[in-house]
């Protein structure tokens, strides 16, 4: 290598480095100020008997697969190592539902648990939204029905009491939807578009149904194609069937791996699309079921007949509707009172394992922005392996938002003391010194570089350092004040 190309080579390597974007760097002001939000936030989750622990921020990538929702897939952060699928947490609740699992199905019920942490989710940055954010949340193992979803609603707005922020609550019920889908022959790719169409017809959002329905209900061609196939093979065992059919896809490079579906339920649902010539009817059906479901949005008392009679219409299970009922009376009990509630029934909030009562809470001077969410997964346990039904329920927060939107006074920083030798034979009782004031509970630094007197004075200044103790070679201490935050320069 050249001189020349060392040396630019050199230069390479001193660029700096710029961080991820979508990642955010954390001041010491600003660490203060979301500790102090955090704080409060756990204290309310302490003072209702939830006990902090811990998950991995790395799990397998399958553990977000089995029930997360395609859109919370997307955002993952996965990847291959070691020949292990392996991803970093989207979020907590599948994460502590697997610590249940694994250690808790002894225990007595009902368990609370919370948590705080990283969590990371690839999405496009803006305002309010970062790739990698704290999420602090609860989750109530073991309780079922409208008291344990009053506990955890009234827990989301409790924390945002605590820091100053009016919460404004959104209460909907996944189950509804859930009925009138589970009465039709529909597709379960079908069925997720429904859902996903349901939540951005709920905020107003456009949905079109006709551009959709050739992708999702298949064509009259693969019909025909179906029954020309089945006429070829028609001795040939649905088994045999399906592994033939694998074998094409993987030897034609069809991914079938690694998605949210194992290779047998993409194999099923090809050859189920095959064997329908459409379910367009039904798919309209249901479309105009979650538009109307999506209308129905505001006070209570108004959303609670117009949702009533249209579960009546359509010959639904009312349970739902009891339901919510009964959290809202049991929310009164909390003092959460009905004119700080709306209801909206089309709300799905994007994951797959919800199955009954779901909530937004909002900061009530600024309706757009959403500050916790949750809701109840009874099913989710079993679905990650536990040996028993598990009712269950909780709620989760941003940090990071929650902070910037409460906006509490910042937290003064210690009162910092400088030890500083005026001479270099002076260090070692210099560090004498400070230890000696650390141990009645002052924070001390101790000046490593050196510096004058004058030069530690500039120095204090500028770093907000209350007092200046000199020591010097004899042992003698002399101790200043430093008055005032100056704009010196060493």
């Amino acid at each position: 290598m050249t001189e020349a190309r060392a040396v630019s080579s050199q230069r390479e390597a001193a660029a700096p480095l710029e961080r991820l974007r979508g990642m955010q760097d954390v001041g010491p002001e600003a660490y203060r100020a979301r500790r102090q939000v955090l704080d409060r936030l756990l204290d309310v989750l302490e003072r209702h008997g939830y006990r902090l622990i811990e998950t991995p921020v790395l799990e397998p990538t399958e553990l977000f697969l089995r029930k997360s929702g395609a859109e919370r897939i997307a955002q993952m952060y996965a990847v291959t190592y070691r020949n292990r699928e392996i991803a970093l947490r989207p979020e907590h609740t599948v994460s502590v539902l697997r610590y249940y699992v694994e250690a808790l199905q002894t225990e007595p019920l009902p368990l609370r648990l919370s948590y705080a942490g990283p969590v990371f989710r690839y999405e496009r940055p803006q305002a309010g939204r970062s790739r990698q954010f704290t999420e602090v949340g609860c989750e109530l193992l073991g309780a079922p029905g409208p008291a344990g979803d009053a506990e955890v609603i009234h827990l989301a707005a409790e924390v945002l009491d605590a820091v100053g922020i009016r919460p404004r609550i959104v209460v909907g019920h996944v189950g509804i939807v859930l009925d009138f889908l589970s009465r039709l022959p529909l597709r379960q790719r079908v069925r997720d578009w429904l859902l996903w169409s349901m939540e951005r017809l709920r905020k107003g959002q456009p949905v079109e149904l006709e551009p959709e329905l050739a992708g999702l209900t298949g064509s009259e061609r693969l019909a025909t194609l179906y029954q020309e196939l089945g006429a070829s093979l028609r001795d040939v065992s649905g088994a045999q069937l399906e592994r033939w059919v694998l074998a094409i896809l993987q030897e034609t490079g069809v991914q079938v791996a690694g998605g949210s579906r194992t290779p047998e339920e993409i194999v099923s649902g090809v050859l189920a699309k095959l064997n329908r010539s459409h379910d367009a009817d039904d798919l309209r059906r249901s479309f105009a079921f979650v538009r109307d479901l999506a209308a129905i949005h505001g006070p209570p008392g108004e959303a609670i007949p117009a949702l009533r009679a249209l579960i009546e219409r359509h010959g639904l299970d009312p349970s739902p509707m009891t339901q919510l009922e009964s959290v809202l009376d049991l929310l009164a009990a909390y003092g959460i009172e009905r004119d700080r509630i709306e209801l909206s029934p089309g709300m799905a909030r994007g994951l797959h394992y919800y199955t009954g009562v779901l909530f937004e809470v909002y900061a009530a001077d600024q309706p757009s922005l959403q500050l916790c969410g949750g809701g109840r997964y009874d099913d989710l346990a079993q679905v990650l392996g536990a040996r028993a039904p598990l009712p269950a329920c909780g709620f989760s927060c941003g940090l990071e938002r929650i902070a910037e939107v409460a906006g509490l006074p910042a937290p003064a920083g210690p009162e910092v003391t400088l030890v500083a030798p005026v001479a270099p034979e002076a260090l070692a009782r210099a560090a004498e010194v400070a230890e000696s004031l650390r141990a009645t509970g002052e924070v001390v630094e101790l000046d490593v570089r050196n510096r004058s007197a004058g030069a530690n004075r500039r120095y204090a200044r500028r770093r907000g350092i209350h007092r200046l103790v000199l020591v010097h070679p004899t042992g003698e201490v002399q101790t200043e004040t430093i008055i005032g935050k100056g704009n010196d320069r060493e």
